[in-house]
């Protein structure tokens, strides 16, 4: 009588968990976890899928890249147009054709300069920034080129389109400033008898580079990135006074 209870017992549980959500609670679960493993596997870089991603990488880096800039600022650059790019484009069911045309046409358009030149840079800082300074009546932008008195041949050079108070007495921290280059000219050669060197610290208006990605379109902020991501050395050709708004010169 217990063994056919027991059995009885054991049928009735059997057809309730059948009956229940748990069954197909568990079978979600494996199923999850088989799609997870799947994709796992085909992400993998010795996967397939991996194998592709790296090949078109590859494809797309130039063939010069080790001589040209550091790796990891280099990567840094690409992730940045890639950015770009990206939230140019509407997100459809061509994603990923659209994608690597994007793409493409981001890593064929990075030429890096050899040499930037600060009065070139300056002038399309000013350029782009010339309506406001008409609307508000700048005469010409801040600029602080200062020479390290601790580090010789190290340059901070600091920027604003806003000029700013007049007065020696109110005028804004050269740090308060939105714009800056740090610049190591140590062990270069002049430019036509200016010193030039490589950037290795910079903020375009207030976010420090390196930090915090940006959309970078305009001529200048593009100078900066040559500067900094690219490798590119800086010409330090212009002195403070010698930049002013269009309307002013």
């Amino acid at each position: 009588m217990s063994q056919q209870t027991l059995e009885q017992l054991l049928h009735d549980r059997i057809s309730d968990f059948t009956a229940s959500e748990r069954p197909k609670e568990i079978i979600d679960q494996h199923v999850e976890k088989m799609f997870a493993s799947v994709i796992e596997d085909a992400f993998r870089s010795y996967g397939d899928m991996g194998k592709a991603v790296k090949e078109a990488i590859q494809a797309a880096m130039p063939g010069d890249v080790s001589s040209m800039v550091e790796l990891a600022r280099y990567n840094n650059l690409i992730s940045n147009a890639m950015k770009e790019k990206w939230e140019q484009s509407s997100v459809t069911s061509d994603m990923v054709r659209r994608a690597h045309e994007a793409i493409d046409e981001a890593v064929s358009e990075m030429q890096v300069p050899e040499f930037v030149s600060l009065r070139k840079l300056l002038e399309s800082f000013v350029e782009d920034h010339s309506e406001d300074a008409m609307e508000n009546g700048w005469e010409a932008p801040r600029i602080e080129i200062k020479e390290s008195e601790y580090a010789d041949g190290h340059y901070h050079i600091y920027f604003d389109k806003d000029p700013g108070e007049s007065s020696r007495y109110s005028t804004r921290s050269v740090h308060q400033l939105s714009n800056m280059l740090a610049v190591s000219a140590r062990d270069h050669k002049e430019q036509d008898g200016h010193p030039s060197g490589y950037v290795y610290a910079a903020m375009v208006d207030n976010d420090i580079m390196g930090k915090k990605m940006g959309v970078w379109t305009s001529d200048w902020e593009k100078q900066m990135v040559a500067l900094y991501y690219g490798g590119a050395k800086l010409i330090i050709d212009c002195d403070e006074d010698d930049i002013s708004y269009p309307h002013y010169s």
